[in-house]
């Protein structure tokens, strides 16, 4: 069955339609895109290797995300992703929004939990994910963007809040707001 996704304006307003993955998006339209920064309490952050199979990035590190399919908020779209992806069920509560970007194409929101799983527990996505790997925080921030490791917002200015958002989940410090 194909993947449907929900069309938006660029002020998030729900346009009533939708078009199949893959699909050209109509001028003036995005989708909805999920990350999901995973800690465990060491502060580590889990990476997943995109497979070889993959048309974009193939091969490249990155947090696990994806899109919101027809019907699904991005809080849904990230608790099916990150199962998906890596086999780690998260319910609702336990992700922390620390972002919304507008991306070309879509909205791009993201979320952080903290879970301590060891990576042979993972259930690894055929055809998405081939690999996992916990890498020390400062160690992941000094590769984003070096070609192997993308950055969950797809640039790397020091001016993106997302960065200075994860250090401070990854700190405890939790009292931001979206």
């Amino acid at each position: 069955m194909p993947e449907l996704w929900d069309l938006y304006d660029r002020e998030r307003r729900p346009l009533g339609r939708t078009i199949q993955r893959g699909e050209a998006l109509p001028e003036g339209t995005y989708h909805l895109a999920v990350g999901i920064a995973v800690f465990n309490t060491k502060g580590d952050i889990l990476l997943t290797q995109r497979a070889q199979v993959k048309s974009q990035y193939p091969g490249c590190w990155e947090i696990p995300g994806g899109c919101a399919q027809a019907g699904e908020t991005s809080l849904e779209a990230a608790c099916r992703e990150l199962g998906e992806e890596t086999g780690i069920v998260v319910q609702p509560g336990e992700l922390v929004p620390l972002l919304r970007e507008l991306l070309p194409g879509a909205h791009l929101d993201m979320f952080a939990v903290t879970k301590d799983v060891p990576l042979s527990q993972l259930a690894l996505q055929p055809g998405e994910t081939t690999a996992a790997q916990w890498l020390p925080f400062g160690e992941w921030l000094g590769r984003v963007g070096d070609g192997l490791y993308l950055t969950p917002s797809w640039h790397k200015e020091p001016d993106v809040p997302l960065y200075p958002r994860l250090q401070q989940y990854r700190d405890g410090k939790r009292d931001y707001i979206l």
